[in-house]
């Protein structure tokens, strides 16, 4: 097989099996709808193939984690570099099975392929300390993106390097909070004052 075929069932079928414990009956994959929701220019057949996996509680944790897969597919090199494709993949932790949770990190990995594709502007790709404007609720307004929390910062397969990125929701209030002091302070605190780095519906802000 291929370095990406190779790297590609490594990821799916040992690492995160390793890492995240049951990933659930299957992948929830990439629609072309989500793409036509943020107006994409074209879109790429290849991203229909990324999508995210839902593992439930286990014995080492009691929250639900969703984990994108497909954005460290090697889909240019023929040999290991150091990253692997963008060289990250998303998580989110949820307290209860939440459907919205696949359409978040969905929405948000169809966006960094048009970020990275050029059709948002200058290239870029998602990274740590963003935050990006996403309603959840009445409560919960954008969506940060931090180094994860009780899980870990990354994994290795033949291919590269792949940094695990934690998107957890946050208030409009924790939101000016960050954008005066910084993305890790308001990360400091939300582990402070809630325990971890989950994302719920509606909760009270931390500032």
């Amino acid at each position: 097989m291929s370095l990406l075929e190779d790297a590609w069932e490594e990821r799916e079928e040992k690492v995160y099996p390793h890492v995240f414990g049951d990933t659930g009956p299957g992948i929830y994959a990439l629609s072309n709808a989500i793409f036509e929701q943020l107006d994409a220019q074209s879109v790429d057949p290849r991203w229909l193939t990324h999508g995210v996996f839902q593992s439930p509680p286990n014995d080492a944790r009691n929250t639900w984690v969703y984990v994108t897969s497909g954005m460290s597919n090697p889909w240019e090199a023929e040999e290991p570099q150091e990253y692997s494709g963008f060289g990250v993949e998303f998580v989110l932790e949820t307290e209860h099975e939440s459907t919205w949770a696949i359409h978040v990190l969905q929405t948000l990995m169809a966006y960094n392929l048009l970020l990275a594709n050029g059709q948002m502007g200058e290239p870029a790709l998602l990274d740590y300390g963003d935050r990006i404007p996403f309603a959840l609720s009445d409560t919960i307004t954008a969506m940060l993106i931090t180094p994860p929390f009780q899980l870990p910062e990354n994994i290795e397969i033949q291919s590269g390097r792949v940094d695990l990125l934690q998107i957890v929701g946050i208030t409009d209030a924790e939101l000016s909070f960050a954008q005066e002091y910084s993305s890790e302070m308001l990360t400091d605190r939300l582990i402070e004052e809630t325990g971890g780095l989950i994302t719920v519906k509606q909760r009270s802000s931390v500032v």
